[in-house]
């Protein structure tokens, strides 16, 4: 009976590795379709629309991939709690765990540019998105693209934008949050904008770091509530308030992803 019971769940096992490639390789001939072909079709309809409703068409069609993508690779999305109507300009802060952390807030939050690690230039089109978003990506190495790019950001939230922020600086390994590097949340303490903490469970799962095979099929997003940077004395208390409020969101989310809960 014993060896009955090995054997099935070899067999199990190896169908589940099998899925898992045949996936990994529906995302990568998907991305490329979408995002290559598919991309390419949108910027032109966008360009024929015109500057302002050109815009609207591209950004619309950009939410939609980012839900899309989950559904495409059989990925249940949990949603927990609801985006606040914020009126003036906010930035999101998010805890990252994989490649799919972008897809996920630009589908759920909405087409929000990012301050990003300025390596995302080197992906073919994503970049020419990114831009199209209005994102500023920072080479940290570069004291002075740095500058100017942080004075960038703080022209486009006088204008309006919204930003979404990753202030550990590199993708969780586990999917447990890492520290918030300092200073991390400067841009939002001086400007005094906003924040609308994001947490984030499960997309270390699905598509771990370093790696394209796909291996969950749940995740979970979080909203939590407004964070109002003139509250807070100092950078330093404030980062640690938000991160405290994203770690928490994440313990909350574990319990609702692997317990499938549909009320969170």
């Amino acid at each position: 009976m014993e060896k009955i019971n090995s054997s099935y769940r070899n067999s199990e096992n190896i169908f589940v590795k099998l899925f898992n490639i045949l996936r990994s390789l529906w995302l990568l001939v998907g991305a490329f379709l979408y995002i290559f072909v598919y991309g390419s079709i949108v910027l032109l309809i966008g360009w024929i629309l015109g500057k302002e409703k050109g815009r609207k068409f591209v950004l619309k069609q950009v939410e939609i991939f980012g839900r899309l993508a989950f559904k495409l690779l059989g990925v249940k999305v949990f949603v927990c709690g609801k985006k606040p109507d914020v009126n003036s300009n906010y930035i999101v802060v998010s805890n990252h765990q994989s490649i799919l952390d972008i897809p996920l807030i630009i589908g759920y939050v909405g087409p929000t540019p990012f301050i990003a690690k300025k390596e995302l230039e080197k992906f073919p089109m994503v970049n020419v998105y990114l831009k199209y978003l209005g994102s500023e990506l920072i080479d940290r190495g570069n004291v002075r693209q740095t500058a100017k790019a942080i004075r960038e950001v703080m022209r486009k939230l006088n204008e309006g934008y919204h930003f979404v922020i990753f202030p550990e600086g590199t993708r969780s390994p586990n999917g447990e949050v890492l520290p918030f590097k300092p200073r991390s949340l400067e841009i939002a303490f001086k400007a005094k904008v906003p924040i609308l903490p994001v947490s984030i469970w499960g997309n270390h799962l699905v598509i771990p770091k370093h790696k394209l095979i796909v291996s969950g099929n749940k995740t979970g997003i979080m909203f939590g509530e407004v964070v109002y940077p003139e509250n807070f004395k100092s950078e330093e208390e404030l980062r640690a308030y938000v991160e405290n409020v994203i770690r928490q969101g994440v313990e909350k989310l574990k319990e609702v992803v692997e317990n499938e809960k549909s009320v969170c």
